[in-house]
């Protein structure tokens, strides 16, 4: 046995679906497709599978060497049973709150049609740790802290082994396989990105070279999210205001990754949409 650790970086939105009318099922990771001009240049946004190369290798250490893997036009799937947690903690907000519904039902279909790119499900396993970033204005006011990354774990997986399959976003069309993986000392980490070229693997941008924002610039690219509703629907983006130092602490937070882990806490953040 060992532990799955999936982490998610950058322009994600988590949506839960309950299996069964219990507080358990499945947790589905959309990329939605960016538009106008976004979809090219410096802002253009690329689902991508990474891990370390050595997992490849049964018993094999690990090479510090990232094997990335496109994800455009597929999804992948992890676990079994419909027994993942659907908690969303604070640092995720809840577009749920602002659109007073839920994304289009056909994006967590096996055959969508809508504005993805890419789309994760979760069957086990829960949220651990996220990157909790800097200080963002919510509502007029409201400040609070939004992650740009978010670790999810599934523990026990009863094998020695996975095998990611990548299957067809729109049905039809062949899957891929993407790698058989290997655990090291009962974990296999794997990250799952959907942020701009600059931040992917082998060669991102350094912490030091990475853009930063203004006070009361919004959050790029967040309003993607607000086009998996299904129509038009009231929309709310968070502005920079500070350090995270400047946010009042959260009730319901999660706890935090170490804040070297990479990705950038002034580009692309995270999302979730509530039951």
């Amino acid at each position: 046995m060992f532990t799955l650790r999936i982490t998610f970086s950058g322009l994600c939105l988590f949506v839960p679906e309950a299996a069964g009318g219990g507080p358990n099922g499945r947790m589905h990771v959309l990329m939605p497709g960016m538009f106008g001009d976004h979809h090219c240049g410096t802002d253009r946004h690329v689902p991508a599978l990474s891990y370390d190369a050595g997992a490849l290798v049964q018993g094999g250490p690990a090479l510090g060497v990232a094997a990335i893997a496109r994800l455009t036009g597929y999804a992948l799937s992890f676990g079994g049973g419909d027994t993942a947690s659907l908690s969303l903690c604070g640092h995720i907000p809840d577009l749920k709150e602002i659109t007073n519904q839920g994304v289009d039902p056909d994006h967590l279909a096996d055959d969508t049609r809508g504005k993805l790119v890419s789309r994760v499900t979760l069957r086990a396993g829960t949220i651990t740790r996220v990157a909790q970033g800097v200080c963002w204005e919510w509502r007029p006011g409201e400040f609070r802290p939004i992650a740009h990354r978010v670790e999810w774990e599934i523990p026990d997986v009863d094998a020695d082994r996975v095998t990611v399959i990548a299957t067809p976003l729109r049905g039809g069309g062949a899957s891929k396989a993407l790698g058989t993986l290997f655990p090291t000392d009962g974990l296999l980490s794997l990250t799952v990105f959907h942020d701009t070229v600059d931040n992917l693997p082998p060669d991102p941008l350094p912490a030091e070279h990475q853009p930063t924002l203004s006070p009361g610039q919004e959050a790029p690219h967040f309003a993607a999210f607000y086009g998996v509703f299904g129509g038009p629907v009231p929309m709310l983006l968070p502005r920079f205001w500070g350090k995270l130092s400047e946010c009042p602490p959260l009730t319901d937070g999660c706890a935090p990754l170490p804040p070297n882990m990479g990705g950038s806490a002034y580009g692309c953040v995270v999302a979730g949409v509530g039951i």
